[in-house]
């Protein structure tokens, strides 16, 4: 990969700009917004990774930037509105649906799970106390299926097979833990699993619909997805893992086509739509948007509020990844200060015991552009 691959960056200030001859037309150079993630994205790249895509915005200035490469096998170079895997990032997403069934009464939130999915406590007898809110809320204590279909399956199968919510659940049972709820965090990806199939069950229809319908149509998300078992459709980052040291192209996940907590496929742009459109009340009531970032004693959804961005000003946090892709975006509470990177991390053995390195240094990037918006 070409370690120099230019940044491309695009300000969009609406200045009410007119054309004219240079003599007629003064320019104003816009500030600079994604210096930190420049620097990022050129290290990242140095080390590895096949590609960094970011969006920035501070109220009417935008800043959209790519470094690296779609693929590695014909280095056509990546843009912006490239899409990624946003593994994680995209339960915030299946949380609008549900809370908007609990805005019109067809659930509660402290509505035990097998109330509305029979098929549940058939799975996890020990678990018939669970509630819709502690799958929220991530206080379920049911087993994560994610690391125990990575270590039983091949990456063929995991590329080629698909599976039903029902089967990822049984994945997870076969987990050996003390039944819940429980009193702390504890993410499990087979609480979205969950959600997803009762989503489904109330709904009578598939997921992908009931997500297009609730989010990705009213926040204007128009290059988001639920993916669909095959090769996503392109423009896609291309994410690799390596298989006895080989390099695989491992942007097929059949595993995960359809699933609730790792199935969504978008871009930086549109996961910063989304949590404008969040935010600012265009996808669920204000008291319930409320409800869920002020739940206790863990917020619902997926979303980490934090005051430590900037001082006197609360942000929400939405982080995903896995295999070779991250995501993370951050956003004010009135949606006009956001920051949201995606990183096609340097080709590794497929694993979920460690974070990857660049990581850390990519959440670290992160908060310092947001903090410079303060």
């Amino acid at each position: 990969m070409n370690k120099h691959a230019a940044v491309l960056a695009i300000a969009l200030v609406l200045s009410g700009c007119t054309f004219g001859t240079p003599d007629d037309v003064a320019t104003t150079r816009a500030v600079k917004l994604a210096v930190e993630l420049e620097a990022f994205a050129g290290n990242a790249s140095a080390h590895g990774a096949p590609a960094v895509v970011f969006h920035v915005r501070d109220g009417d200035q935008e800043e959209l930037g790519a470094t690296g490469v779609k693929d590695l096998e014909s280095s056509t170079k990546a843009v912006p509105t490239d899409k990624a895997w946003i593994i994680g990032a995209g339960t915030p997403m299946v949380a609008v649906s549900v809370m908007k069934l609990a805005e019109a009464a067809t659930v509660r939130l402290d509505d035990p799970v097998s109330a509305h999915l029979p098929e549940f406590t058939a799975i996890f007898p020990a678990w018939a106390r669970v509630t819709i809110r502690d799958l929220l809320g991530s206080t379920s204590g049911l087993p994560d299926y994610f690391p125990p279909l990575i270590e039983s399956r091949s990456l063929d199968e995991l590329q080629t097979r698909t599976l039903t919510f029902e089967e990822r659940l049984r994945i997870a049972a076969g987990v050996d833990l003390p039944p819940g709820p429980v009193a702390y965090f504890a993410w499990s990806a087979t609480d979205w699993e969950v959600l997803g199939w009762l989503l489904e069950r109330k709904h009578n229809r598939g997921l992908a619909e009931i997500l297009t319908r609730d989010v990705f149509e009213p926040a204007g998300m128009n290059n988001t997805h639920l993916a669909a078992a095959g090769q996503p459709p392109e423009p896609m980052l291309h994410g690799y893992v390596l298989e006895d040291g080989n390099r695989r192209d491992f942007t097929r996940v059949d595993a995960v086509a359809g699933s609730a907590d790792s199935g969504v496929i978008s871009t930086v742009e549109d996961l910063s739509g989304f949590l404008a459109a969040l935010t600012t009340g265009r996808l669920v009531r204000e008291e319930t948007w409320k409800s869920m970032i002020e739940a206790e004693p863990f917020s619902l959804g997926g979303i980490r509020p934090s005051d430590d961005v900037c001082p006197g000003i609360r942000h929400v946090i939405v982080s995903g990844g896995g295999g070779p892709y991250s995501v993370q975006s951050v956003s004010s509470l009135d949606g006009q200060q956001q920051v949201t990177v995606a990183t096609v991390l340097p080709p590794r053995e497929l694993n979920v015991t460690d974070a990857p390195p660049l990581v850390p240094e990519m959440e670290d990037a992160i908060l310092q552009t947001a903090r410079r918006m303060c």
